[in-house]
């Protein structure tokens, strides 16, 4: 057999396991979620759990049921679809500049390190109020909440792709007088694609926490507000509908994240 084909086999049979463990995964957490919602309805039947405080999964289908097909509960749906996907773009549209940026030139890094800084480790919590103020309880106030959640994880990943570039890499671009812009174009902008994945991914998970917890504080419509509207008229049901609507919506998001992520993983460093 020759080298070339013994090579191809080799990588046939790493690609064949690499198959089969994810089929095995994959089924192996069906059955985890399958039995535990089993687990869950038989502690609702026999009232090892207070109803009034968790639900069981056959009610909450039932629920959701009803409500999907409730034009204003499509509506609170609707409206934090909305906040959430203008204020994620401007998050991407202004975070991966200024993080790519701030990792390439040292000085500019230096101005706005201070504020990045202590405005990612500052719980947004603590500025809902001021936020609040200045824009109002409506879908304004939602979008600045996701956009300052979101915003920080998209830079600081950006930030930290600039500091694993490979040097040599980019001192052999020198030596065959490359300009600064082709290196950053050439070298610089893929390097940092496996890292801002990374970071939109987690960036995703914050931004949806944002959501919840702006509406939450204060609106008139959205997933959040619903579910404070339903808690304290003790609809234990549809609370649990819109937890399952956020908890859903994350895991497709950050699962289509994580699909590019591995496309892009061979061009990471390293």
């Amino acid at each position: 057999m020759k080298k070339d084909e013994t090579i191809t086999l080799g990588k046939f049979k790493q690609t064949k396991k690499k198959i089969s463990n994810s089929q095995r995964n994959f089924m192996i957490s069906t059955f985890s979620v399958i039995a535990f919602l089993i687990l869950w309805e038989v502690c609702s039947y026999y009232k090892l759990v207070n109803p009034l405080f968790i639900s069981s999964p056959l009610k909450i289908v039932e629920a959701a049921g009803a409500l999907f097909v409730d034009s204003a509960y499509l509506n609170h749906i609707g409206v934090s679809t909305y906040e959430f996907a203008i204020g994620f773009l401007f998050a991407l549209i202004i975070g991966i500049p200024i993080g790519i940026f701030a990792g390439w030139n040292q000085i500019f890094n230096a101005i706005i390190n201070p504020f990045v800084s202590a405005l990612y480790v500052t719980p947004k919590v603590a500025l809902l109020p001021i936020i609040i103020i200045a824009f109002g309880i409506g879908i304004t106030s939602k979008i600045v909440v996701v956009f300052l959640m979101a915003f920080f994880p998209i830079v600081m990943s950006a930030q930290k792709a600039m500091s694993t570039l490979d040097q040599n890499l980019i001192k052999a671009a020198r030596s065959f007088t490359a300009s600064e812009f082709q290196i950053f174009r050439t070298i610089a902008l893929p390097s940092t694609v496996p890292f801002l994945l990374n970071g939109i991914r987690i960036g995703l998970g914050q931004g949806l926490i944002a959501i919840v917890v702006g509406e939450m504080y204060a609106s008139t419509a959205g997933i959040g507000y619903h579910l404070t509207h339903a808690g304290q008229n003790l609809k234990t049901a549809e609370m649990f509908v819109g937890v399952a609507v956020i908890a859903i919506s994350g895991v497709i998001l950050t699962g289509m994240i994580g699909l590019i992520e591995k496309k892009f993983s061979s061009w990471k460093p390293e």
